[in-house]
């Protein structure tokens, strides 16, 4: 364990240790964020390669996908999960088409039910029990109380909701989810397994360990040039479990950064921006978070006439679909070429 210390860096802001934990920050504005409208525009992305063609078109994915339709929770249901139409209420098309992609919306709901609540309740009568009739009520007993009270809370409990969208890209044969991880990622799949029968897929993988390969490139500054650093990265000490080190807003080719390379640290997150049109973290499972479309696209989605909220949608998932479809070769591309 490292105890805090404090040291003002000129140039690059504090660095602070905790734990075997650094931070390595540089303070200023952040560029104000304009694109307020992406609801549908994926924030995050884990993709899988199909392992065969996809059989189905929209109307015969929209025939499967109705057999587990949402449904809001019951009266008595913590949470309840099924597929529900892209482009929200008041539609019932389950997917939806854009030259060649077909995209899906898995909604889940769940009751919320605060722990505090439920142990207080549980104490009220657990004190009631034990006063009214002078015995201990013991762990079997406290465990059915629990459920009882569970239950009498469920009707009454409020819920939310969220929507995990994916979409199948049969022209390069990947289905791509909007999630952060891959275990959010594989709930998607295999709930669309569920209803396919059947979908061989596999996370795409390159050749080389992209821990290795965005290493090499904070290493050597041998980006490839239609790849731009960010400025934030997450180094892992490979010896030491729990230990690493995050840089935020800092120049990433500094002698700072290397020097932690240079004493056995590895890349494990990186962010990059592909030719001004796209930046992402990078992590070395190959799941991308922080996904942002850029000024250049946001501009050619400006410059799209749409009337209606459909239109709206169909223009929006057709440019993100094609820049993704762009992005995602290059990316494969320069992670094999290591």
């Amino acid at each position: 364990m490292v105890d805090l210390k404090v040291h003002p860096t000129p140039g690059y802001g504090t660095v602070a240790c905790i734990r075997r934990k650094v931070d390595l920050q540089v303070h200023h504005p952040t560029t104000p964020n304009t694109d307020k409208e992406r609801i549908m525009w994926f924030k995050n992305l884990c993709l899988y390669v199909l392992e065969q063609d996809f059989p189905h078109d929209a109307e015969a994915l929209d025939e499967r996908l109705a057999r587990d339709v949402f449904e809001p929770c019951g009266r008595l249901d913590m949470e309840s999960g099924g597929w529900s139409p892209p482009l929200g209420e008041g539609h019932v098309q389950l997917v939806h088409p854009a030259g060649g992609c077909l995209m899906m919306a898995l909604k889940e709901e769940s009751k919320l039910m605060p722990a505090a609540v439920i142990r207080e309740s549980l104490q009220e009568r657990v004190h009631v029990i034990e006063e009214q009739e002078a015995r201990k009520v013991r762990k079997k007993e406290k465990d059915r109380l629990k459920d009882e009270i569970v239950l009498d809370l469920l009707p009454r409990a409020f819920s939310r909701s969220k929507r995990t969208f994916g979409y199948v890209d049969t022209n390069n044969g990947w289905l791509l989810v909007d999630a952060a991880n891959w275990k959010k990622a594989e709930e998607f799949s295999e709930r669309l397994r569920d209803v396919l029968g059947t979908l061989p897929l596999a996370p795409a993988e390159p050749e080389a360990a992209p821990q290795s390969v965005m290493t090499r490139w904070l290493t050597r500054d041998s980006l490839p040039t239609d790849f731009a650093l960010g400025d934030e990265c997450v180094l892992v000490d490979p010896e030491l479990e729990g230990g690493e080190v995050r840089c935020k807003r800092i120049d990433l080719s500094s002698t700072e950064v290397k020097n932690h390379i240079k004493a056995g640290k590895r890349v494990s997150r990186l962010s990059l921006t592909w030719q001004d049109r796209v930046s992402f973290m990078l992590d070395a499972d190959m799941s991308i978070k922080r996904l942002r479309f850029l000024d250049a696209v946001q501009d050619e989605r400006a410059e799209t006439e749409t009337n209606t909220d459909a239109e709206r949608f169909d223009s929006d998932f057709t440019i993100m679909s094609l820049e993704l479809a762009r992005l995602i070769p290059r990316l494969l591309d320069v992670l094999n070429e290591e």
